[in-house]
C-alpha cells in the first residue's frame, strides 16, 4: 500500500513539475510588454468641410473679363475604401454668396475617386465628374432668377490626417468646373458659359 502511495505522490510531482515547466517556458516565450491593438476602421468612410472659395464666370462670346468673387462653401464627402490606397464615392458641393444679379446658389454633385500614391502617406489625388445646378449664374442680368444645370468636373489634391483612427481630418485644395452650355438671360442668349471654382479648406473625416 505504501508503494503505491509512493507512486501516486511520485506521479503527481512529475505531473506538477512538467506544469511548472511548461508555464515558465510559455512565459519566457511571451513578448515583453503589449503592443497595442490595431485601429479597427470601416470601409466606409465620411468627410465633412468647409472650403474658402474663388469663383469666376467665363463664356465664348464674352468681350470682358468677370472679376472674380468669393465666398464660403460645404463639401460632403461620403465612399468606400477599394483598397489600401483608393477610395470611390459621391461628393457634394455647395457654393452660396451674393452678386448683382441675386443671390447664387451652386451645388455640385459628383462621382469621385481618390488614389494615395504612397499607402504610408496622407498625400492623395482626387477627381471625379457630375452634375452642377446653378440658380443666378454669375453676372447674368435679369428680373427673374435663372435656373440651370451643366456637367460638372473636379480635380484636387490634399494631406489626410490620422488615417488609421476613426476621426481623423484633413486639408485640401480642388477646382470644381461648371459647363453650364448656352445661358438664357433677360435680354440675350449667353453661350458656352462656364463656371471655376478654386477652394482651399479641411474637413472632417469620420472611418
Amino acid at each position: 500500500m505504501k508503494r503505491y502511495a509512493r507512486s501516486l505522490m511520485l506521479c503527481v510531482g512529475l505531473v506538477g513539475l512538467m506544469s511548472s515547466t511548461s508555464f515558465a517556458q510559455a512565459v519566457a516565450q511571451a513578448p515583453r510588454g503589449t503592443a497595442a491593438p490595431p485601429s479597427v476602421t470601416s470601409r466606409w468612410w465620411l468627410v465633412a468641410g468647409s472650403a474658402f472659395v474663388a469663383l469666376q464666370g467665363q463664356c465664348q462670346t464674352c468681350e470682358t473679363e468677370y472679376p472674380h468673387r468669393h465666398a464660403g462653401s460645404a463639401l460632403v464627402d461620403v465612399g468606400l475604401r477599394a483598397n489600401a490606397r483608393m477610395d470611390a464615392g459621391a461628393e457634394l458641393f455647395w457654393v452660396p454668396t451674393s452678386t448683382e444679379s441675386g443671390r447664387l446658389n451652386a451645388v455640385h454633385i459628383d462621382a469621385v475617386a481618390q488614389f494615395r500614391p504612397w499607402e504610408t502617406h496622407g498625400f492623395f489625388v482626387k477627381g471625379g465628374a457630375g452634375m452642377v445646378f446653378v440658380r443666378n449664374w454669375v453676372d447674368a442680368v435679369g428680373p427673374d432668377p435663372i435656373f440651370q444645370k451643366g456637367l460638372s468636373v473636379t480635380v484636387g489634391a490634399g494631406w489626410a490626417f490620422r488615417r488609421s483612427e476613426r476621426v481623423g481630418f484633413q486639408v485640401f485644395g480642388a477646382q470644381h468646373a461648371a459647363a453650364l452650355g448656352d445661358l438664357q438671360t433677360a435680354t440675350a442668349t449667353v453661350q458656352d458659359v462656364i463656371g471655376n471654382f478654386w477652394s482651399v479648406g479641411a474637413g472632417l473625416t469620420i472611418r
